[in-house]
């Protein structure tokens, strides 16, 4: 099977998902010399791949499945999984149904689905609730997952593989 991560990356400001707002993220627009010099440093500094799409192209490809990620474009896949934001959730949403409609499955995750699932429902086939670790586990191990999929915290991680860096996208040039 073929996995699209998607960290959907909006066009207006320096925008941070994963790590900021308590998952929620945040955007700063520029709008004066200052701001730009602060954004451009908080885009050289800051901007990380998502240590949850790491985990999840870890927990894919250990189990034998092609992992492909996407910032916003439209990638040949089975399945999407989609990081989850309340500042970029319209943009997220539009690629998820661009994605179901080239015949891809998509769900979501990280907190803002899971608080709001109401903004993602009608583009999801499923939207993870909880850590995201136990839900995927069960989705690479062949279980189709739909609606709100419970996934309940793993009490024990030994047995999780390192975060996969390989298929995220690279940090901007400095």
């Amino acid at each position: 099977m073929r996995i699209v991560l998607a960290d959907i990356k909006g066009g207006d400001g320096f925008l941070s998902k994963d790590t900021v707002v308590g998952g929620y993220g945040s955007r700063l627009k520029p709008f004066s010399k200052v701001t730009r010099v602060i954004a451009r440093l908080k885009s050289g500094f800051h901007e990380m791949p998502s240590v949850q799409l790491a985990y999840a192209a870890a927990l894919a490809a250990r189990a034998g499945h092609e992992v492909v990620a996407s910032s916003g474009e439209l990638v040949d896949g089975d399945l999407a999984i989609v990081l989850s934001s309340l500042i970029d959730y319209r943009r997220e949403t539009a690629w998820a149904r661009a994605m179901r409609a080239r015949g891809a499955r998509v769900g979501f995750i990280g907190l803002t689905s899971q608080k709001l699932p109401h903004l993602f429902e009608d583009s999801a086939d499923f939207i993870v609730d909880g850590e995201p670790e136990s839900a995927l586990l069960r989705l690479v191990g062949g279980a189709t997952l739909s609606g709100m999929a419970p996934s309940p915290q793993i009490h024990h991680p030994d047995p999780l593989p390192f975060p996969f860096w390989d298929p995220l996208p690279p940090r901007p040039a400095q």
